[in-house]
């Protein structure tokens, strides 16, 4: 019964040092463009768009055992740079906080 209980603590532990993808990605919504390349870096793409505003593109690449995998991470801002839509593209889930 103790390893059983260690065991529960240990997964409940782990899943606490993460956060969803959905939940990182909608933190953005409603600020600048500005912070969020503060925060991430230069965008690998940015394609301004006809209302004035822009989309923002971040892509990393990871591999494994099962090849090589593209994470985007995509933004779109309003005439004034505000974030106001995301989606993402093979990306995990779940991530380390």
């Amino acid at each position: 019964m103790r390893i059983f209980k260690a065991i529960a603590l240990i997964m409940v532990m782990s899943i606490s040092a993460c956060t969803s993808t959905n939940s990182i990605m909608n933190s953005w919504i409603g600020y600048s463009v500005d912070d969020l390349t503060a925060s991430w870096g230069a965008p690998s793409s940015r394609i301004s768009r006809a209302d004035g505003g822009s989309t923002y593109t971040w892509s990393t690449l990871s591999s494994d055992q099962y090849g090589i995998h593209e994470c985007r991470k995509t933004f779109v801002t309003d005439s004034t740079g505000t974030v106001t839509q995301w989606s993402y593209n093979g990306c995990p889930k779940l991530v380390l906080k």
